[in-house]
């Protein structure tokens, strides 16, 4: 996940506008510090490239149950897994009794596709990720594939399905991350994902629910109510709906009007506030999607700006808990602080 989470600006449209660990209910196998209870435990991404994610975990470690810090990513096109544990963030998670799953995240579809298709590629994925899980820390691994095609859905099944297998012969757990969707099958753009055989292999399904409108896109919307709803009823109605976790973001995109060549800048809720002072802009809220907006002009160009504050991101988080899912969040650092004080998070 890029800091925009450009990662949406891919087929999700042809579903979604053609675009967590479900309960989490077992606990690590390692023994973790007692922690105080709270209504939701959220699930959230830290950017191990971001200083502030750290410091955003560390100010709000009360509510985070599981962590997914985005240690590791494939090398392209060869698919060799690259990054390494970071000690700071791992050792103060789990010492606040945070379960610890490193993220393996690789967005090139074809190099996601050599690696889910070539024996050998596909044999040594596998090998490193189950080594990589056997960290004492590590509660198990995050499986981020992502802009591969529906030709590869069986194969993603079954490689989520064999590293399944190897982590919990380890008692490790494996995280699955998916797009959203409000209906499934092997032609549509997000077909790469089969929810079914996905969540019954792995431990929980976090589930992307957002990419309405992103980088590449026409202005609008990120991730609207009415779409996210759908998303949750249809992984709500599921064989193992206890095991997915729907993903809310907490970023905003600027698009440059009339430049559909252009991609959107990206930007942490912090990032447009200050722009939004530094313009004297006028934010206002779109009724549909709770989403933040407003416009301004720069250099004779007009921009168009849409982004989640803490009452967009707990509307998705509501939407979730209102149909039994777990709940999380990308990313932890530079999202709107009032999230943290909603009676959502704090019990």
């Amino acid at each position: 996940m890029s800091l925009l989470h450009a990662r949406r600006a891919r087929a999700i449209a042809a579903y979604l506008i053609a675009l967590a660990l479900a309960a989490v209910a077992a606990a690590p196998a390692h023994a973790a510090p007692a922690r105080a209870r709270h209504r939701v435990a959220l699930q959230a991404f830290l950017l191990s490239s971001a200083p502030d994610s750290l410091v955003d975990l560390k100010a709000h470690a009360h509510a985070i149950r599981v962590l997914y810090p985005t240690y590791f990513n494939c090398e392209i096109p060869s698919g060799q897994i690259a990054g390494a544990d970071i000690p700071t963030i791992t050792d103060y998670a789990h010492a606040h009794g945070i379960t610890v799953m490193p993220r393996f995240n690789c967005q090139d579809g074809a190099t996601v596709h050599q690696i889910l298709t070539d024996s050998q590629t596909r044999s040594a994925t596998l090998a490193r990720l189950g080594a990589i899980a056997r960290n004492p820390l590590y509660g198990g691994l995050n499986l981020d594939l992502e802009n591969d095609g529906a030709e590869d859905r069986e194969a993603l099944s079954t490689f989520v399905a064999a590293l399944a297998r190897t982590l919990h012969a380890h008692r490790k757990r494996l995280s699955v991350v998916v797009d959203g969707v409000i209906g499934e099958g092997p032609t549509i753009a997000t077909g790469l994902y089969d929810y079914r055989a996905l969540s019954a292999a792995a431990d929980s399904v976090f589930v992307l629910a957002w990419g309405a409108h992103w980088a590449g896109s026409a202005p609008g919307p990120i991730a609207p109510l009415g779409e996210a709803e759908a998303i949750a009823r249809y992984i709500a109605s599921l064989p193992h709906a206890s095991r997915f976790v729907l993903g809310a973001p907490m970023y905003g995109l600027d698009w440059s009007e009339g430049t559909p060549a252009s991609q959107a800048t990206a930007y942490e809720y912090s990032g447009i506030a200050a722009l939004a002072r530094s313009l004297g802009a006028t934010p206002s809220r779109d009724s549909a999607s709770q989403e933040m907006t407003f416009t301004y002009t720069a250099d004779g160009v007009t921009h168009r700006v849409w982004y989640l504050d803490a009452h967009a991101v707990l509307a998705l988080l509501k939407i979730g808990r209102a149909h039994g899912l777990a709940v999380g969040i990308w990313r932890l650092g530079g999202e709107d602080q009032r999230l943290w004080s909603s009676p959502l998070l704090t019990g």
